[in-house]
């Protein structure tokens, strides 16, 4: 019997083994697709322009969409009505920007995709709307900490 017990535990070990190496291939494969995309950012940036527009609303949505928001935490979040955030949302989940990571309690949970990191498109909205982190006004907040200083 315990001849049986150490032959599963083996075969258990060999396949947490297999996992891990499989694992850790994907990681590179993640980080050399990143590199990669890095390499030709100034194009993918071209099609990232195209899908924010002129607009900063979308902008504003796809940063507040952190992983942990519904439609209406952000919308609460970024002072918008419901109405104006639940279809950017789901233009950006069509453009593949964004992604419904979780569902609880009857509400979709949106957040960014793996692409959102490796080609940094937080970073460059931020910058190109001026925003901060969370999709709110950059320049409100330096307002705001200055009054308070």
């Amino acid at each position: 019997m315990a001849n049986k017990s150490s032959i599963n535990l083996d075969r258990d070990q060999q396949i947490l083994n297999r996992l891990s190496k499989i694992e850790h291939k994907v990681d590179s494969i993640d980080q050399t697709q990143a590199f990669a995309l890095r390499a030709e950012a100034e194009k993918h940036f071209t099609v990232v322009k195209q899908i924010f527009k002129n607009g900063k609303r979308r902008a504003q949505i796809y940063l507040a969409a952190n992983g942990s928001r519904g439609v209406e935490e952000i919308a609460k979040h970024l002072g918008m009505q419901r109405q104006n955030v639940g279809p950017e949302l789901k233009i950006l989940g069509s453009e593949g920007m964004l992604e419904i990571k979780d569902t609880a309690g009857g509400r979709d949970i949106w957040g960014k995709k793996q692409i959102d990191h490796s080609l940094r498109i937080n970073q460059f909205l931020q910058k190109e709307y001026c925003l901060g982190p969370d999709g709110r006004s950059a320049v409100a907040k330096k307002t705001l900490s200055r009054k308070r200083s």
